[in-house]
């Protein structure tokens, strides 16, 4: 029997859930492609995905927040790497006065 596994391969896993100030379309937007463009620079991120709050609706799900970012790495140190990667800096030197708050959160195996 041949069985294929849905767990990705990637052990290291960093979300980071945004609550801009302002949540216009054209904003989020613009938002959305500076967080594509620094992402793109960082040759130790697996893959990534920069969303909006899905239009599903029930009571648990959490949508208050106005972009979603969900960045994979093969290890911890990749995601090291990341953290201290000067297009990472630069984005938060850029980008913090555009939020409210931020919420991170990191997983791994």
């Amino acid at each position: 029997m041949n069985t294929q596994t849905k767990e990705s391969q990637n052990n290291f896993i960093h979300m980071v859930f945004f609550w801009l100030k302002d949540t216009s379309h054209k904003q989020v937007d613009a938002f959305k492609n500076r967080t594509i463009s620094f992402l793109d620079q960082v040759k130790s991120i697996a893959s990534y995905h920069v969303g909006i709050p899905a239009t599903t609706d029930r009571p648990i799900i959490e949508r208050s927040y106005t972009v979603a970012l969900v960045v994979t790495f093969k290890d911890k140190k990749e995601h090291d790497i990341y953290q201290e990667h000067e297009a990472h800096k630069h984005f938060i030197d850029d980008c913090q006065h555009l939020w409210d708050s931020v919420k991170v959160f990191d997983t791994n195996k």
